[in-house]
């Protein structure tokens, strides 16, 4: 096999601050706390987790923007440590969000400043821009300043700044937070071209139906830890089905509860409040329990409203999160 694009193993970050009087008192945060991970050539990794779970800071280490506390991490074969200079031409990073561009001049002028920092040569950096500009849908827009353009329009040009030196592995954080619905898909149609194009992605979000679509595999980070990593499908086993039984009444009695819960094939049981209504929902395996089981653990009850649904990656996610924090 292949040397992994991305190779962590037990990376922690400690962040060190001071508080009290006098700022005498230090106070230290781990940001990450052993994290593993790796990452195939040519893949689409999907690394999720609420605010504050240390996807951004994994981020900037992979990317040699931060050093790691402790630990050992690899990208390319080049340790991010040790040999930062070597590794800096071949990667690319997307930033979420508006800083990064200089707003009073042109898209192209924009990159052209990023084309001779990375060492574009100057023989074809026209060429490389156009390309670059065309690829993310900006060439009618090249000359305009970039305070003129839309967030959609500057997360473009943040990718376009990202792929303008040709990486093999692009770092994408949170791309399409707060973008519109079109802008979003116009953005996630670009990640899955620079894949097809053989470029290597690492994409953080917490937008559960964006990874889901987009990534062939996908981990979840919480305070620090990698809780789960596996395709999607695998993390709906894990979870114990890749259906979910939603029933709704105006409250259930334990013992009902109980019934439910010994019945065959539920792994899991979330109750939800919805007002005057209470909501169960179940995770079962394909061909498992079925919506008329659970009516008759109910003993027909007349009011209860009961649906079946595919487990999303969202449904897992908050299984996996909530797991955590308990």
């Amino acid at each position: 096999m292949s040397e992994p694009a991305v190779e962590v193993r037990q990376v922690r970050r400690t962040y060190t601050s001071r508080k009290g009087f006098f700022f005498q008192e230090k106070v230290e945060t781990e940001a990450l706390r052993g994290v593993d991970l790796q990452v195939q050539p040519g893949e689409l990794f999907g690394l999720l987790g609420p605010n504050g779970a240390g996807k951004t800071t994994l981020v900037k280490i992979l990317s040699t923007l931060l050093l790691p506390t402790s630990g050992t991490a690899k990208v390319l074969g080049i340790d991010v440590a040790e040999d930062p200079r070597r590794l800096r031409p071949r990667i690319g990073l997307v930033l979420g969000g508006e800083r990064g561009l200089y707003n009073r001049i042109s898209a192209r002028e924009n990159l052209r400043y990023f084309a001779d920092l990375y060492g574009v040569p100057a023989a074809t950096q026209a060429g490389r821009i156009s390309k670059v500009l065309d690829t993310v849908g900006l060439t009618e827009a090249a000359d305009r300043r970039v305070e003129e353009f839309s967030r959609g329009m500057k997360q473009k040009l943040h990718l376009a700044r990202g792929i303008l030196h040709d990486p093999e592995l692009l770092f994408l954080d949170e791309p399409t937070i707060g973008l519109d619905p079109k802008s979003a898909r116009d953005m996630r149609k670009l990640i899955r071209d620079q894949v097809a194009n053989g470029v290597t992605v690492l994409l953080t979000s917490h937008y559960m139906f964006e990874a889901e679509e987009l990534c062939q595999r996908v981990a979840v980070l919480s305070k620090g830890r990698i809780v789960a990593r596996d395709t999607v499908a695998g993390l709906r086993r894990l979870v114990g089905g890749d259906r979910t039984l939603e029933v709704e009444a105006y409250g259930f009695e334990d013992a009902e509860v109980r019934r439910l819960r010994a019945l065959a094939g539920v792994s899991r049981i979330v109750t939800e409040e919805f007002g005057p209504k209470q909501r169960l929902t179940l995770r079962v395996p394909t061909g498992g329990l079925g919506v008329e089981e659970v009516r008759a653990a109910l003993k027909g009850r007349s009011e209860v409203e009961i649906r079946e649904r595919r487990t999303t990656l969202e449904d897992v996610y908050l299984d996996l999160v909530e797991e955590e924090a308990n």
